[in-house]
């Protein structure tokens, strides 16, 4: 059963940095005087501010990191979604295997911007839309707009800063949702009648004190900033560096990094504020004293006896630390800065009874731990290792490769080992290294290494794990949903709320005291892998299941006509459990189903190994309703039944989707052509060619060998897929063999390309595809049928309107916008308010053979086991074979 909200103890800790990155993610500017340096100036101001959007990918990178690292202001960011029905540009996953990726990517560049606290709200992206209606449709107006009044309350900031203005020319209906939202999160944020359930869990009301929207240069503007301004401690612009943290958003194709050398404004309009504005400002929080001292007067509420002198006390030693900071001596701030500290720990407490200065002091505090921390250049690092694992000795032992580890399962036992390096002049007293764990991890530690620490010493302290076989599977995300239709996450543990990914489940503690003041500091506990030839990746120990099983197709069809109905199940096993592990893997059938063979056993010796099973199964009958069958793994007495998909890209945390090992099985009324044999030019990833052997074809990739010489001849159909123009330059090379192969009697089906597909060049005959080409978004928009005597519309399916009813997220996308008159179009649909568009199916007879642009969506629909889908598949497919 789902954990309740328990918010009141976690929404300091939500409010501040997010988990510590793997190290190679980590900027090289956030090390050293230059990291320490940013970390003195997030204490000089109390500035804070939300940055608002749609989608990853969205943000203003350059003003966050302006910002955040030159003004210290604690930044947090916010999505609405992970951009789950975006392409990808870098593998094959989809749907939320892609929000899995788009959100460590974003991580990653957060770290360039400099952003303290990344959320996320609970609605999907269901794709691309014009309308605002159509995603409050889709999200639930009030609903989405609960989600971030709840993160404005958890993260308080002082000004909201969307990226979005809210109107038709945001574009994107995702896009006007987030502008609008966040202008009614402005004042429902404060008001406690709204939500009410909140105000009840513990948050507090909170209306920041202003609120601005991104605008363009033709638009009226209060405020504009320069992010191209040069920062001497990151050696370069704060948009260049922006947007080289922007360049790691590989899967939009983003993977590009263009540096801009002088001026780079962004402007901004005010639309909101409940303190004194100007006309024109010069900063975001003009008219808002961002200093220490005036905390109690910005937030309009007394001062505690005492707690204005500590305040001034906290300024001083801010100061004092900057002016003993060293470019070559870091360490000389670490004393006024401990000074620091400790005033900050007096105004808490003299604070308790005022809950907005306090909940900012919170803050403060942890920010002083972590200007200390990076000031004496402190390295905490805790990594999971093989229990018993010697050390190396002899001569070469500094040579010898680290112990690498997979991830744990429940049961269990191994080590972890921390250690603390002290890379400064000034002594710290180590009081203690300890584990934070859940409840079912039980760790015994070796003496506590408590002790001064010199220069470049190191205190370590090794731990003995072990895994209570009900340990939580802590690779699991908190959020899922049953359904690619389901347009909200389901939160497993809502606790988790507005993170990026679940908190991770060990962290490393070291306690130490610096000129008598204690702080504290974190580090997530790590594995490592092996990444030949890239060296060794750090990775969060994850808890994973003893036994993944994945089953494949995760959606199968059968057609109704089909003389022998069967499925074939392709189940891939996976062992994590170090001692091996022996079972039985059998699936589980509606009545009167049988499977070949009806179980298969396994064995496994080690950890990472895998097998790969298929059965066959047979069905007497099918009806137009779903089916589920599921696949179970049973291994001494217990029964596994999902499994997981690794997301694991360079660069990037790997994650992992998990998913019933469940096939839902259902019959469509759609006739086939007996023996098609179909070439497919993968593109940026999709599940086509699985619909395409779902139908009874045989499928066969052709890699760039097969685009160069091979027997193009022997396809019934050769189909490229989703932009694979812009990914495949093979294609592009021998992209006449294929024009040729339609010539000499084939049938050739492009899918929807961006404009790196030109007509002009790589179809038979000329058009038109532009770079802000037509797409009609809208799944349920009306189709009018242009050619219906076309063969396409009558054989092997007899095709009418209705077979594209029930299609989800769009209809396609990248339409032609002009062809040559020997190009017949299709059909004709459009958006509400949009012109008619006919250029998104295009067909041409070519010599003996067909030539078809095909931008309509079947990567969306074909997962979804929509029927008309497949029926158009069919009839495509068998375009060059005579009724």
């Amino acid at each position: 059963m789902p954990r309740p909200f328990r918010f009141v103890p976690l929404v300091l800790a939500l409010a501040l940095g997010a988990a510590v990155p793997i190290a190679s993610q980590v900027p090289s500017e956030d090390r050293g005087t230059s990291g320490a340096w940013q970390a003195i100036l997030k204490l000089t101001t109390t500035a804070s501010a939300m940055h608002t959007m749609a989608h990853p990918d969205d943000e203003h990178g350059g003003m966050v990191a302006r910002l955040s690292r030159r003004d210290g202001v604690r930044m947090a960011m916010l999505q609405l979604n992970r951009g789950e029905s975006g392409d990808n540009a870098i593998g094959d996953e989809l749907f939320d295997g892609l929000g899995l990726i788009r959100t460590e990517e974003l991580l990653v560049a957060d770290r360039y911007y400099g952003t303290d606290r990344q959320y996320f709200t609970t609605v999907i992206d269901y794709g691309f839309s014009k309308r605002l209606e159509e995603a409050f449709d889709k999200w639930g107006r009030d609903d989405v707009l609960r989600d971030v009044v709840r993160l404005v309350r958890m993260n308080r900031p002082w000004v909201l800063i969307s990226r979005f203005q809210g109107n038709e020319r945001d574009g994107h209906g995702n896009h006007q949702t987030a502008g609008v939202v966040t202008r009614l999160a402005f004042e429902a944020a404060g008001d406690p009648s709204r939500f009410p359930e909140q105000i009840a869990e513990g948050l507090r009301p909170w209306k920041p004190f202003k609120i601005y929207v991104g605008v363009r240069d033709d638009q009226p503007w209060n405020l504009r900033i320069d992010t191209g301004e040069p920062s001497p401690w990151l050696g370069d612009s704060y948009e260049n560096f922006a947007r080289y943290g922007l360049s790691f958003q590989r899967s939009q194709n983003g993977g590009q990094y263009f540096p801009r050398f002088g001026p780079s404004y962004g402007l901004y309009e005010r639309v909101g504020a409940r303190v004194p504005v100007a006309e024109k400002e010069s900063g975001f929080f003009e008219g808002i004293d961002t200093t220490i001292p005036a905390l109690f007067k910005t937030l309009g509420t007394p001062a505690p006896a005492g707690a204005e002198a500590a305040l001034a006390r906290i300024d001083a030693s801010v100061k004092a630390a900057m002016r003993a900071f060293s470019i070559t001596d870091p360490s000389a701030a670490a004393a006024p800065l401990a000074e620091g500290l400790t005033a900050t720990r007096e105004a808490l407490t003299l604070s308790a009874g005022e809950p907005e200065a306090a909940f900012v002091l919170g803050i403060k505090e942890q920010q002083f731990q972590d200007a200390i921390t990076a000031a004496l250049g402190l390295e905490l690092s805790a990594f999971a290792r093989p229990a018993g694992v010697p050390e190396p000795t002899g001569p070469f032992a500094a040579f010898a490769p680290p112990p690498v580890m997979g991830n744990v399962v429940p049961g269990d036992s191994f080590e972890i080992r921390a250690s603390l390096v002290n890379r400064a002049r000034v002594p710290i007293q180590v009081s203690e290294i300890a584990l934070d764990t859940p409840d079912a991890w039980t760790a015994r530690p070796t003496s506590n290494p408590a002790g001064p620490l010199e220069l470049n010493d190191v205190a370590e302290r090794r731990f003995d794990v072990t895994l209570s076989p009900k340990a939580a599977l802590g690779s699991r995300p908190y959020f899922h949903r049953a359904s690619l239709r389901e347009n909200h996450y389901t939160l497993d543990d809502p606790s988790q709320f507005g993170r990026p990914a679940r908190e991770p489940a060990a962290t490393a503690v070291v306690r130490y005291t610096v000129s008598g003041v204690p702080v504290t500091v974190r580090s997530v506990v790590q594995r490592r892998e092996s990444r030949r030839p890239f060296g060794y990746a750090t990775l969060e120990l994850q808890v994973v299941p003893a036994v993944s099983v994945q089953v494949g197709p995760t959606s199968a069809i059968v057609p109704l006509e089909a003389a022998r109905k069967s499925v074939t199940l392709s189940v891939d096993l996976l062992n994590n459990r170090a001692s091996g592990l022996k079972g039985i893997v059998a699936p589980r059938l509606p009545a009167g189903w049988t499977a070949t063979p009806p179980s298969h056993d396994f064995s496994f010796a080690r950890a990472g190994e895998r097998a790969a099973f298929q059965f066959e199964v047979t069905l007497p009958s099918i009806d137009s309703k779903p089916y589920a069958v599921t696949v179970v793994a049973t291994a001494n007495g217990t029964e596994f039944t999902e499994g997981y998909q690794v997301i694991e890209h360079r660069d990037l945390e790997t994650r992992y989707l998990y998913r019933p090992s469940t096939t839902e099985v259902r019959g469509i009324d759609v006739k086939t052509v007996s023996g098609l044999h179909v070439g497919y030019v993968m593109g940026i990833g999709d599940q086509v060619p699985d619909g395409i052997a779902q139908l009874g074809y045989d499928v066969t990739l052709l890699d760039e060998a097969a685009l160069a010489s091979g027997d193009l001849s022997r396809f019934d159909a050769i189909m490229t897929g989703t932009r694979a123009y812009a990914v495949r330059k093979d294609l592009v090379t021998y992209n006449q063999r294929l024009l040729d192969y339609a010539r000499n009697g084939g049938n050739l089906i492009v899918l929807y390309n961006t404009q790196e597909l030109d007509p002009k060049q790589f179809a038979p005959y000329p058009g038109e595809l532009t770079q802000r080409a037509e797409e009609v978004s809208e799944e349920d928009s009306p189709v009018q049928i242009l050619a219906p005597s076309n063969q396409a519309f009558t054989w092997p399916n007899r095709i009418t309107t209705a077979d594209f009813d029930g299609w989800v997220e769009q209809r396609g996308s990248k339409f032609w916008a002009t062809w040559d008159e020997r190009y017949t179009p299709m059909i004709e649909t459009h958006d509400i308010g949009q012109d008619p568009q006919r250029g998104g199916w295009l067909s041409a007879p070519y010599g003996k053979g067909h030539y078809t642009y095909f931008a309509y969506a079947f990567h969306r629909q074909l997962p979804y086991g929509v029927p008309g889908a497949y029926r158009l598949l069919a009839n495509v497919l068998a375009l060059n074979k005579a009724p």
